[in-house]
């Protein structure tokens, strides 16, 4: 394909977003996602409002009547992988589900992070709320590769209009001088534009 316009002057021409208002959160995962453990997080209820010399006892009953509603616990602090690897006071690795076996280490884990206030400060009345608005700050975080898509699919609509000779998801082994300056650093190009006097490497 012969390109109609060059490409700098197609580069200039490029909106400085393509983020509509429907990009920033997805709702609906969000609420999938806290749909999922809701039967955790009523059991859970049971332990807010709790005086902080109670909290003890109470996740000790709540654990031999409901054990697996402490597997949720690391959604709580925000962390999505229950492997994920905290030190403790003794400078001992453990994985976060570690805590999860017994009413002591339940205990502990919500003492050490912080979630006893939120149990037995009275401001959360209820878990299913306060997980959705963790899902809807954890759901940003998926902005990025979200992004990155829309603007590949935008991107390749623009090009085919601007009449544009371009090729989509390019392995960088096909250019073997710019596979040995990158090394494995780079695996592939989003886009390769081919101008008359240059060619243009794009990657997110």
């Amino acid at each position: 394909m012969k390109n109609h316009l060059p490409f700098d002057t197609f580069l200039k021409s490029l909106k400085t977003s393509n983020r509509t208002l429907d990009f920033f959160t997805d709702w609906q995962k969000c609420l999938k996602n806290k749909n999922e453990i809701s039967i955790a997080l009523n059991h859970l209820n049971f332990l807010l409002g709790k005086d902080t010399k109670e909290l003890k006892n109470c996740i000790k009953t709540l654990f031999k009547e409901y054990p697996k509603a402490f597997n949720v616990l690391n959604i709580l602090i925000a962390v999505r992988d229950k492997n994920d690897i905290a030190l403790d006071a003794n400078g001992n690795f453990y994985p976060l589900y570690s805590y999860f076996e017994n009413d002591e280490k339940v205990y502990e884990f919500i003492r050490q992070t912080g979630l006893e206030q939120i149990f037995c400060n009275r401001d959360i009345k209820d878990l299913n709320d306060f997980i959705f608005g963790i899902e809807v700050w954890l759901d940003s975080n998926a902005r990025k590769n979200r992004s990155g898509k829309a603007m590949e699919n935008h991107l390749s609509g623009l090009f085919v209009q601007a009449q544009l000779n371009f090729r989509e998801q390019v392995d960088i082994r096909e250019f073997e001088d710019l596979r040995q300056a990158f090394g494995n650093d780079i695996k592939k190009f989003d886009f390769v534009i081919f101008s008359k006097e240059k060619t243009y490497f794009h990657r997110s």
